[in-house]
């Protein structure tokens, strides 16, 4: 696992690059995704149990995975409460980019290519159920999801301007705030190829 800084891009945002084998078992485990997507959908710190009620699994479950993820550098324990005389250990998912080496070939690309598709097939399937689920009637003039898809030009230098813009959007919206409402998101952007694709 490498850790790398992007304070000399135009965003700040630390970039975990999962680099090996158990690396990418451990982020791939689809209930850690689960997970990892409960946490920043409440866009605050959760207790083991408040995850478990959200997900449906144990809480000594929860407490396995996140210690997984911890080890990852995705989450930390954020801070500790007494509540009832309990501790209760509130976690947070840090605000990390994650890389899997999607151009890397080696004998985990296979690997990395099933966890691109699980994720972009469950944002797809979440944005058509939103889709089924909502209408124009339904939504005001504030609320809405699209896809967007074309073929745009750009030099290296402004393809390194638009990664460096569009990551550092989304980077300062990583938090909850007030009025905010979590956004799922999936942007695919890369040079496109004469030839059609199969």
């Amino acid at each position: 696992m490498i850790f790398v800084s992007n304070e000399g891009a135009n965003y700040v945002m630390d970039t975990i690059v999962l680099s090996g084998k158990r690396e990418l078992d451990i982020y791939m485990n689809p209930q850690r995704q689960n997970l990892i997507r409960c946490m920043q959908i409440a866009g605050v710190p959760m207790t083991p149990k408040q995850i478990s009620d959200r997900l449906g699994i144990s809480a000594s479950s929860v407490q396995h995975h996140l210690g997984q993820l911890m080890e990852l550098g995705l989450v930390e324990l954020d801070h500790t409460e007494q509540i009832h005389g309990i501790t209760a250990s509130y976690y947070r998912v840090l605000p990390k980019n994650i890389q899997i080496g999607s151009l890397v070939d080696d004998e985990l690309k296979h690997q990395r290519l099933v966890l691109m598709q699980a994720s972009l097939s469950s944002i797809f399937s979440g944005f058509a159920t939103y889709c089924a689920e909502h209408s124009e009637a339904t939504l005001g003039p504030e609320q809405h999801g699209d896809m967007l898809t074309g073929i745009t030009h750009l030099s290296p230098a402004e393809a390194t301007e638009l990664y460096g813009l569009i990551r550092a959007f989304l980077d300062a919206h990583e938090e909850g705030a007030e009025g905010a409402i979590p956004w799922e998101y999936a942007l695919i952007a890369y040079p496109a190829a004469e030839k059609p694709h199969a």
